[in-house]
């Protein structure tokens, strides 16, 4: 019996490997999935994965930093959250200046980072999870939060996928890029952008620094998320929880929302810092007012450390100060005391937070602002008239157009393209009125919140709206998005007011909310048509090359860097023209990053092609690329001042002091710039 025992089990074992061999031997020649696959999934999965791991450790932090100050577990995750980010390019900031960006010391930073924060960060995302309040509670409020989740989920897909978006290549990660080739953060090139508040730049170096270039994407997509949730769950306090996914869908209606959860800007966290500033500052009525103006205080400073276009914030945080305490400052001049205190506190504590931010500045061009007001390094009274164009704006080509700039940048605004260069989406224009209708109808809690929401939107908006006048560079509704959030609540609230409003044969509530949902239907619709066209997936999944996807995406431009790359001598510096991005050339290259070098350079040498050349020839450059496509779009544009000199006297230079060295296409020449004899 021992021995038949025996026997079966050798049968067994022997089946056993048969049946292995077999397996075996038929995927060796039938493979699942090839070598490239492996590769690709693993960049995606390591971009993801790096993102996630600096978003995690900046939001335990955050609850770190905010253990002590009462709030629902979803409001405490997005504060925290975003704080805790804030913090973290703090940190970055300081490495950067102490020429410590290195990749084993941010990997070390944030293993020991993550280790110290895990318990506070699984009990607060737990919390946060189990809290009811945030969740969808009925049909309508699924199919927004399923709009939602779609729209951020198609953004999350994009976001990793490898950069292609254009501000993203001249400078959000440029800079990043700079920094990590040094360890230093510095301004070592003509990039003017480099002077601008980095806080979102500092997070993307991070995430560069331990997953690669596509980490940096997800991590503003992340902002992305946090305001949808801080608009879901402000909801309760602007009259229920449909006004809160309501809102959130609104904020996502507009295509350019919704592309930017894909693209390694900064929008998004201007976003998020300017609605958590505005929650704040409304929440004075309640308890323990100090906490959330300090909160109302921190926000704003880190919109400043993320773009200096939220300068008009603190006004518009201080207009919305007064409408809450309006009622105190009419009863006795203690309210008034006290509405001067909250303003020199809010703003004191934002210039703290923004400080970092102007020193580091100082150090590096000799300007806090810079470029502005005081100049600095690469930068002169020339340079700062092409940058600003005063007159260019609609008080003076079209005045008349200022009284309908509402109405122009939703109906004719569109994406990428000339005039307000965004796609907000119908929802704004179209709801926001129906206050008129239902204002008497809520209660005056409700209607000071809305009032403070109209209050801090309409002052941004006339900031906003001072620049469209003055000069065509700010006609970008892009630069208004700050006041989207807030916006967004009051149009949910003027939305879901028909409510209140129905009458014995129409049901004006249900009809407005079929208009929202065939709204959302649509930009759906237009969202899946891009992310199609864009195909994301096979490049994500190794089905198709960085390169092959990089060559579809951006053209000629990526067959011109990866020229640069593989031809030209590692020792070579290339000059551009009329070509701001720089990312992808691993050279010494010097982007024309404000499309102004060579009016510049008539500017400062006149029109003589020999001065100009030897200039250049004295800054190291050895060759020049001409972006031939890009100053052909210049002159049909007709805006910048681009005169006939100019160019006869860009060709002249191209013919006698330089030699073509290759054309790429008709886009892009390359020259090499020869010596003097």
């Amino acid at each position: 019996m021992t021995k038949m025992k025996r026997r079966t089990s050798w049968i067994k074992w022997l089946l056993l490997g048969w049946v292995t061999a077999v397996i075996s031997v038929y995927y060796i020649a039938h493979k699942p999935f090839e070598l490239p696959h492996v590769i690709g999934l693993f960049q995606s999965v390591r971009a993801l994965s790096a993102a996630g791991v600096v978003v995690a450790l900046a939001t335990g932090v955050g609850f770190i930093l905010l253990r002590d100050t009462s709030m629902a577990p979803m409001d405490r995750l997005v504060w925290a959250s975003g704080l805790g980010l804030g913090a973290l390019a703090l940190v970055a900031l300081g490495l950067g200046c102490a020429s410590l960006l290195r990749p084993w010391l941010l990997w070390l930073l944030t293993i020991g980072g993550l280790a110290a924060v895990l318990r506070p960060l699984w009990r607060g995302l737990v919390q946060a999870w189990v809290d009811s309040d945030w969740r969808p509670k009925d049909r309508f409020q699924g199919v927004l939060a399923s709009y939602c989740a779609l729209v951020l989920l198609m953004g999350l897909v994009r976001s990793l996928a490898p950069p292609t978006a254009w501000d993203g290549l001249v400078y959000h990660l440029a800079g990043p890029k700079l920094y990590l080739s040094g360890g230093l953060v510095s301004h070592p090139i003509d990039l003017p952008y480099l002077g601008f508040p980095q806080l979102v730049e500092m997070l993307f170096t991070w995430g560069m620094g331990i997953g690669g270039e596509r980490a940096a994407s997800p991590i503003h997509w992340w902002y992305g998320l946090l305001t949808t949730l801080a608009l879901v769950t402000a909801g309760r306090r602007h009259g229920g929880h449909s006004n809160g996914w309501l809102a959130a869908a609104t904020l996502l209606s507009g295509r350019t929302a919704a592309r930017l959860l894909g693209w390694p800007y900064v929008d998004l966290a201007l976003l998020l810092y300017g609605t958590l500033g505005f929650l704040a500052i409304e929440r004075l009525g309640d308890q323990a007012d100090r906490v959330w103006v300090v909160l109302t205080g921190v926000s704003a400073g880190l919109a400043l450390s993320t773009k200096y276009t939220a300068a008009a914030l603190l006004p518009a945080l201080m207009a919305s100060a007064a409408i809450i305490r309006l009622p105190a400052v009419s009863n006795d001049e203690s309210g008034a005391a006290a509405l001067v205190r909250d303003c020199l506190l809010l703003s004191g504590i934002a210039g703290f937070v923004w400080l970092p931010w102007l020193i580091k500045n100082l150090l590096s061009t000799r300007n806090p602002v810079y470029p502005f007001f005081l100049g600095g390094m690469h930068w002169d009274a020339w340079r700062r008239w092409w940058f600003d164009r005063p007159g260019t704006g609609l008080a003076r080509t079209a005045p008349w157009k200022l009284l309908t700039v509402p109405w122009d940048a939703t109906v004719w605004g569109v994406e990428g393209a000339a005039g307000y260069s965004a796609t907000i989406g119908p929802l704004y224009l179209a709801l926001t009125p129906l206050l008129l209708v239902t204002w008497r109808r809520l209660n005056p809690k409700h209607q000071v919140r809305v009032q403070t929401a109209l209050a801090f939107s309409a002052v941004l908006y006339v900031f906003w709206l001072w620049g469209v006048a003055r000069t065509a560079l700010l006609q970008q509704t892009r630069l208004l998005l700050p006041a989207f959030g807030p916006l967004a609540l009051v149009a949910a609230q003027a939305a879901e007011g028909m409510r209140l409003g129905r009458s014995q044969h129409i049901d004006w509530h249900w009809i407005v909310r079929g208009v929202i949902a065939l709204v959302l239907v649509l930009t759906l619709v237009s969202c899946l048509l891009a992310f199609v066209q864009a195909r994301p997936l096979p490049v994500l999944l190794g089905i198709e090359t960085q390169g092959n996807y990089l060559t579809r995406r951006l053209g000629w431009h990526y067959w011109a860097m990866t020229h640069l790359n593989t031809e030209l001598n590692p020792e070579a510096v290339v000059l551009f023209l009329w070509e701001p991005r720089s990312y992808y050339c691993s050279l010494d290259c010097r982007p024309d990053a404000l499309l102004d070098r060579w009016l510049h350079a008539t500017y400062l040498h006149g029109h003589n092609p020999v001065d100009i050349a030897d200039a250049w020839r004295d800054l190291g450059v050895t060759h020049v690329l001409l972006y031939r496509d890009g100053l052909n779009h210049i002159l049909g544009a007709g805006f910048d001042p681009v005169t006939p000199e100019d160019v006869a006297a860009l060709e002249a230079l191209l013919e006698e002091e330089a030699a073509l060295v290759k054309s790429l296409g008709s886009a892009y020449e390359l020259y090499l710039l020869e010596d003097t004899p």
